[in-house]
């Protein structure tokens, strides 16, 4: 029985210390291991990419656009004011071939030097999306 309570007090000990350490993490923390592990495209590496290597992103980021579309219609329960909803809703408005989004994007970081650290995916939602929707996401106004 005192083998019992030892072990069980010294597990207790551990789970309020590793439940103490799991909440020490702010936000931050978990960002910065987020970006270590998959870093944002960002300006400064989309310069330096090739042409094709641009458009690959960009088909990409379509193709999950897409089959979160589809997976919103075939199942409407699941369909949400989100991000992809307004990167189709967007699209709707103003079709672009992915040449031209690379070229739109390629625009911006030449004309903004100073902004080279800015993710991709926000000048998509800056110069392509946002311009063309009402509402931002969740029916928040557009900032």
């Amino acid at each position: 029985m005192k083998r019992y309570g030892v072990f069980r007090v010294l597990s207790l000990v551990f789970i309020l210390i590793l439940s103490f350490g799991l909440n020490a993490f702010s936000e931050e923390t978990i960002q910065q291991a987020v970006e270590r592990e998959m870093p944002l495209l960002r300006g400064d590496m989309w310069i330096k990419m090739d042409p094709d290597s641009k458009v690959a992103f960009i088909w990409g980021a379509g193709h999950i656009v897409t089959i979160e579309e589809v997976i919103m219609q075939k199942h409407p329960e699941l369909h949400r004011d989100s991000f992809i909803m307004k990167v189709v809703e967007a699209s709707t408005k103003s079709p672009m071939k992915m040449n031209d989004v690379v070229a739109l994007i390629d625009k911006f970081y030449l004309e903004n030097p100073d902004k080279l650290d800015t993710p991709v995916m926000r000048v998509i939602w800056d110069t392509l999306i946002k311009p063309n929707i009402k509402t931002g996401i969740a029916g928040n106004p557009i900032n």
